[in-house]
């Protein structure tokens, strides 16, 4: 394992037996809230706790700065980080929620929706799966994330490209705009 983060040995633990499961928990409930028809606010305050439960969850498993853990802290050395598997989305996330920038987005095709909620899911959902399978005997011993619903992961409308849920892959990134003919 290379990394500089070194938490104390009570807060590593606090982070994995709680608050990891907690933003799993919290990722897949807040997508089933966030999919179904609510008011305005409403609807638009469980997409953004969705996107906030994604984007520290992105982070932690791509051990990105703004997370004090690093996944290869719980697993054997064998796993790898997988730095591609949510390629472009943090940028949309950020440009979407909890930053006041002057990047921030008001063009409704700019927003991450529905279909790109189901990407990230699915990617998240497999990183998740990942990090069980190499997780060290000691750590499998506590692992009790929530159960995966019983639901199989949502599919995503269907796209043209190939099915890989890397989500540069499935086109996550913005659609480029189409000239006016005339």
């Amino acid at each position: 394992m290379t990394t500089n983060k070194k938490p104390a040995p009570h807060l590593k633990e606090e982070f994995f037996t709680h608050h990891l499961p907690h933003e799993i928990e919290m990722l897949r409930a807040t997508y089933e809230l966030a999919r179904a028809a609510r008011p305005p606010a409403e609807h638009e305050a469980l997409a953004e706790s969705f996107l906030l439960h994604a984007r520290n969850l992105i982070e932690f498993f791509q051990d990105r700065p703004t997370c004090d853990f690093d996944p290869r802290m719980f697993t054997a050395g064998s796993y790898q980080l997988n730095r591609d598997f949510a390629e472009g989305t943090l940028p949309r996330i950020n440009r979407q929620i909890g930053h006041l920038t002057v990047k921030r987005t008001i063009q409704e095709a700019d927003r991450l929706g529905p279909r790109d909620w189901a990407l990230i899911l699915r990617a998240l959902e497999e990183e998740i799966a990942r990090f069980t399978k190499a997780l060290r005997k000691d750590y499998a011993e506590k692992w009790a994330p929530p159960q995966q619903p019983k639901a199989e992961t949502p599919e995503p409308a269907a796209v043209s490209s190939p099915s890989s849920f890397v989500l540069r892959r499935a086109n996550l990134t913005a659609a480029p705009k189409l000239q006016d003919a005339s």
